[in-house]
């Protein structure tokens, strides 16, 4: 099209100088609605990644039981087998962002507490990596360091560290669940720590039941 206008302005300068403009104006609009619309996409994907880098927790968490015998619970309608206090949750943090992580702490939070009548069953023990200690008896719940290393850990990008908590109560049957307090490049937050989006349940150890 852009072609056809110069033509016309080598014959007629004088008549087609106006409709010349008028097609190249044109040409570029269409050109311009064509690309824009690409253009606006990769715009808002990038603002949409940058946010969801600053919202979300730069590190990642992941925790497992260890180091547990068993109470045998008689809810009524079931039995089951819940970790005797004692045991050992193991928690995994990794650094996930660039910028480095500084883990300022870890707190526990007692999410219900309820009486039943349970058995001890042994288990074959493992032996702990870090030491540390969660009294969930305490109100508020008290983690401490059982050895000469404490908060605050600094990890940088895919470093990681271990906890071993060694979870105590002296009754009932408690849910709770872990938050770790962390700061990284001018931001501060608490990250959740479960067994996969469910508490943690630990039985006092009684024998013979309640």
């Amino acid at each position: 099209m852009a072609t056809v206008a110069g033509l016309a302005l080598l014959w007629q300068p004088g008549q087609t100088l106006g409709w010349g403009a008028g097609v190249l104006a044109a040409a570029a609009a269409a050109y311009l609605s064509q690309e824009a619309p690409g253009h606006l996409q990769g715009t808002l994907a990038r603002r949409r990644a940058r946010r969801e880098l600053t919202e979300s927790p730069p590190l990642a968490v992941t925790a497992e039981i260890r180091n547990h015998d068993y109470v045998t619970l008689d809810l009524g309608d079931r039995v089951i087998d819940v970790p005797a206090a004692g045991h050992t949750v193991r928690i995994v943090v990794t650094s996930m962002g660039p910028s480095a992580v500084v883990l300022m702490g870890v707190r526990a939070e007692v999410l219900s507490r309820e009486e039943f009548p349970g058995n001890l069953t042994r288990h074959a023990a493992e032996v702990p990596v870090r030491h540390f200690e969660a009294s969930l008896d305490a109100d508020p719940p008290e983690v401490r360091a059982l050895g000469e290393s404490d908060f605050p850990y600094r990890i940088t990008a895919d470093e990681s560290e271990i906890f071993d908590l060694l979870v105590s109560t002296e009754r009932g049957l408690v849910q709770w669940v872990l938050w770790l307090d962390w700061t990284s490049a001018g931001r501060r937050g608490s990250t959740r720590v479960d067994l996969q989006g469910h508490a943690f349940r630990t039985a006092g150890r009684q024998l013979g039941g309640v």
